[in-house]
């Protein structure tokens, strides 16, 4: 409305202006040149004049809006409030771990925190992470992601038209052979040489691929990047278990399905974004007061 009003008031006023220029281009001895020019000037006036008083009413629009965010600054402090209550726990070298729990009880956050996703330091708190001797606050967060393997629930594929080796190494270091022999070993070989032109660098659609070969594929990821890494050791990170999966190094999974987990040397039990028990998950299964022993029976166990 106040808009509408303001272009009213505008335009009353390019109005006037037209009418004493006419008034006195009426008279004696005005020039015809001049004249013209000015009722050109004046026609784009309104436009011109309209333009510079909206835009002005937006700078003072957003100058209150950064008025209001830096009092909002200094009046109110931040919480800081750490995410998870209580999370202790040591896991050795070549290390098999699963982290359990019911639905809801943020077992996820521990691998974003490896991941450094999260913030590993909680503010006013002593809190410490460290993976290989190493501070999680000490060490960039590429860095880091270099030294771990994660294995996602969902796979993640690039864009349609991307190769197949495109998909499975996106840095391009591996050589086609060492690509070929990871497809090999997670059963999906026949769908590369199925492809009549190309092979490794055909083009591949996601939308092509079953649920069940899209999890294999992003395992061979994972196989190729630990056979290009060459150094021994290193730290597994899974998101939900479907199979046995053998790493040298150290293995941190979460997991819903407890009968995936059971063999693995270490169980952490997660309740209400706290670690409640560990322990081994067959002798924990066994007990009867047990967290893991409740979820273990409650799945038919």
């Amino acid at each position: 409305m106040v808009q509408q009003w303001l272009a009213l008031v505008l335009n009353l006023i390019v109005m006037v202006m037209a009418v004493v220029l006419v008034a006195l281009a009426l008279r004696p001895r005005t020039l015809e040149g001049f004249t013209g020019a000015s009722l050109v000037t004046l026609m784009s006036f309104g436009d011109i004049l309209s333009g510079i008083v909206m835009n002005w009413t937006k700078l003072e629009t957003s100058i209150a809006a950064v008025g209001r965010l830096k009092t909002f600054n200094e009046m109110v402090s931040p919480e800081h409030r750490p995410g998870e209550d209580d999370i202790t726990l040591s896991i050795a070298s070549v290390e098999k771990v699963a982290i359990c729990g019911r639905t809801g009880n943020d077992k996820l956050s521990v691998i974003s925190l490896l991941l450094k996703l999260l913030d590993p330091v909680a503010y006013g708190q002593t809190s410490h992470v460290s993976v290989g001797g190493l501070s999680l606050d000490r060490i960039d967060p590429p860095a880091l992601r270099s030294r771990l393997i994660a294995l996602p629930q969902d796979a993640i594929f690039l864009p349609d038209g991307s190769s197949f080796r495109q998909n499975l190494d996106h840095t391009g270091l591996a050589s086609p052979e060492k690509c070929r022999r990871v497809l090999e070993v997670v059963g999906l070989r026949a769908l590369v040489s199925g492809q009549q032109h190309g092979g490794l660098e055909a083009g591949l659609s996601s939308r092509s691929l079953s649920q069940g070969q899209r999890q294999l594929f992003s395992l061979a990821r994972t196989v190729l990047r630990r056979r290009m890494r060459g150094s021994p050791g290193g730290v597994l990170l899974l998101d939900e278990v479907y199979s046995s999966v053998d790493f040298e190094g150290c293995t941190i999974a979460v997991s819903h399905r407890l009968d995936m987990v059971i063999d693995y040397d270490k169980v952490a039990v997660m309740d209400k974004g706290s670690i409640v028990e560990v322990g081994n998950p067959r002798q924990l299964a066994l007990e009867a007061n047990t967290r893991f022993g409740n979820l273990w029976r409650a799945m038919g166990n």
